[in-house]
């Protein structure tokens, strides 16, 4: 077992079409795939460094389909983590810390490791609607579905038993996605959006991971 775990609420935003095709292994919506994926732990822990309140992100952005590689990736963390806290929660970002949640898997994907940033964490949930802000990096809105027909609020959800970053999301829309890091800039609107709950490493890992990243996948 990884010697790390979590609980924590999830946001994320992307540039597919609702659902996200990748969720189903298929080719993303335009071939090229760039979103933000932000927790913000309940409570965890990295051997004896607690991890309770903080939140941790990861913007990153492939030319190309994730399991075609090429990929780039930044680790944005909660300044408020003292130094332990930050070593603990930039080890598991960039994918050192062993299995659970997506970060080892994406790790194989990158060009070059993912560096790390540190600043103001936003992290923001009502119902159906969202704010991410990650410092001067990074500003998200996330809104609820809306009917075309009769405007209602669409109530929906994606279910992944195996699912390597959650098991079950609402799925919701981007309405902003703006990213302004030097060399990792982009922006989307109109496009997938997921909230959830998520633990890692906290029932049968070895299992679920082998599962997941089994030949094929």
């Amino acid at each position: 077992m990884s010697k790390w775990w979590w609980k924590a609420d999830y946001i994320e935003t992307c540039n597919c079409a609702h659902a996200c095709s990748c969720n189903l292994t298929m080719i993303p919506t335009d071939g090229t795939c760039q979103g933000i994926e932000a927790w913000k732990i309940r409570e965890g822990a990295f051997d004896t460094t607690r991890l309770d309140g903080l939140g941790i992100a990861i913007i990153v952005r492939w030319p190309n389909p994730i399991h075609r590689g090429n990929g780039r990736c930044v680790v944005f963390i909660d300044e408020r983590a003292d130094e332990a806290q930050r070593k603990s929660l930039s080890e598991i970002g960039i994918g050192k810390a062993g299995q659970g949640g997506p970060f080892e898997v994406f790790a194989t994907t990158y060009t070059e490791p993912a560096t790390v940033r540190f600043g103001h964490f936003r992290f923001e949930r009502d119902g159906r609607r969202g704010t991410l802000e990650l410092g001067d990096a990074a500003r998200v809105r996330v809104g609820p579905i809306v009917n075309d027909m009769d405007k209602s609020e669409t109530d929906a959800h994606m279910v992944l038993p195996l699912g390597l970053i959650f098991r079950d999301a609402r799925m919701l829309n981007t309405d902003q996605c703006e990213v302004t890091l030097p060399g990792l800039q982009f922006k989307h609107a109109g496009s997938n959006a997921f909230f959830s709950e998520v633990e890692y490493n906290l029932v049968q890992p070895d299992r679920v991971q082998s599962l997941v990243r089994s030949p094929g996948t």
